[in-house]
């Protein structure tokens, strides 16, 4: 067959097809609807169920001072002495022998009280004896004023009075006699003034010595002791004041801890605006600072134990939580916790970094209960796939305590609900399943 031939063959091949597509569709009611099979995603499935959830949680922190002081002085003076209690240094240098004791400085031990600091106190001492001597004038004053009701001192009085008494009664008996003369004119007019003169003098005097009897006799007045028990109470608060100013030369110790810096050497110069002369922790107890999310805000309480591990320690120590602020941070969102550890054998140092282990939970607590691998996260919430026949729905929870395996859900689900556990990231809500364990797989899970 020619090339001409065989493509006239060809055309009427290729129009006898056309020809019948053409009735096929002249006669179907519409067009032609693809409608694939869709196959359900075989499910790994699970039971929500109450048991006990234990978890662990880690948190860090650092080893803080049960308390801390940066020592100063409360007056100002000049470093005269600082105590020779530290290391005693013994050398010896090309056949010399040296030794020296050293004074305080850091990792030494002080006992409430111990001297650290003894300021040059020269010029309080001296005010101090001026002080006690006024201290003395004013109580021996106040004793004579209180003694002057003294018999032996009415008597004397009692015995001036008798006497000018008894001149008084002899210039009466001598006016007289000087009047009767100058009567006859046998004496001048001044001899005779003179006379009456001594009769008032006499009389002033027995009225003066009259009035010093009655003042011996009353004593004092209640007024004159009491101005001069006010001199000796002023006199005795000097002395106290000198004595507080030389105490205070004395720098002491707060309480028993550790000297963890000090500053100052012999002839130093301190005063209470300067800088601190040492600085002193309790190293006692340490006190491990965690912070803590607010979801777990009604699980931590005073008195719960923990378990602390302190950096380059050679075993964990329990710890006892003795404060939870509460107040939340609002930046974080955590709350601050602090927990107890025993120090008295300064194993440990503050500033040491710590991991701080709570335990939460407990094995007579029933908890709705997950398996945590089901659990995704929609935009950020928590979210499972719960069983809805043969299909699967999203739905959000609100969780609770986590360990590695189990997780407690506080809302959303109940006890029962069959969930998808196998990959849940690869569904997608209201996909068709089949589950693929059987039912007392589900019931044991």
């Amino acid at each position: 067959m020619s090339r001409s031939g065989i493509a006239l063959f060809l055309l009427a091949g290729f129009s006898l097809a056309l020809a019948g597509c053409s009735q096929g569709s002249a006669g179907s009611d519409g067009p032609a609807t693809y409608k694939p099979r869709i196959k359900p995603t075989e499910v790994e499935v699970t039971a929500t169920r109450y048991e006990p959830i234990q978890t662990d949680i880690k948190f860090t922190g650092n080893l803080l001072p049960r308390r801390i002081t940066r020592v100063g002085s409360d007056v100002e003076g000049v470093v005269a002495a600082v105590p020779q209690v530290g290391a005693t240094i013994d050398v010896v240098v090309d056949g010399k022998h040296y030794s020296e004791q050293l004074g305080i400085t850091y990792g030494q031990s002080v006992k409430k009280g111990d001297l650290l600091v003894q300021l040059d106190t020269s010029e309080e001492e001296v005010a101090l004896q001026i002080a006690q001597a006024k201290l003395q004038k004013a109580t021996a004053d106040l004793a004579h004023v209180e003694a002057w009701e003294r018999p032996e001192e009415v008597h004397r009085l009692s015995a001036l009075r008798d006497e000018a008494l008894a001149r008084l009664e002899q210039s009466k008996q001598h006016y007289q006699r000087m009047e009767q003369l100058h009567q006859r004119k046998a004496i001048s007019s001044s001899e005779f003034e003179k006379a009456a003169s001594d009769v008032a003098t006499a009389q002033a005097t027995v009225a003066a010595a009259e009035a010093m009897l009655a003042q011996a006799q009353a004593g004092p007045t209640q007024e004159e002791i009491n101005i001069q028990k006010a001199l000796v109470a002023q006199a005795a608060a000097e002395v106290k004041q000198r004595e507080l100013e030389i105490q205070k030369a004395q720098i002491r110790a707060p309480y028993d801890g550790v000297v963890t810096a000090f500053q100052v050497e012999v002839g130093d110069r301190v005063s209470p605006n300067g800088d601190p002369v040492a600085e002193i922790m309790d190293l006692q107890f340490l006190i491990a600072e965690i912070a803590v999310p607010e979801a777990y805000i009604s699980k931590v309480h005073v008195h719960d134990r923990a378990t602390v591990e302190a950096a380059g320690a050679d075993k964990p120590i329990t710890g006892l939580v003795v404060a939870v602020n509460d107040m939340v941070d609002p930046k974080t969102r955590t709350f601050c916790v602090r927990i107890a550890i025993d120090n008295e054998q300064r194993q440990y140092k503050a500033g040491q970094f710590a991991t701080v282990h709570l335990a939460f939970g407990d094995q007579q607590t029933d908890r709705l209960a997950i398996p945590s691998r089901a659990i995704v996260l929609v935009e950020g919430t928590p979210h499972v796939f719960k069983v809805n026949g043969n299909q699967v729905e999203t739905t959000p929870i609100e969780l609770g305590l986590a360990n590695d395996a189990m997780t407690e859900v506080v809302k959303g689900l109940s006890s029962g609900d069959l969930i998808v556990v196998d990959d849940p990231s690869l569904l997608a809500d209201e996909m068709l399943i089949s589950i693929k364990n059987s039912v007392a797989d589900v019931a044991s899970r």
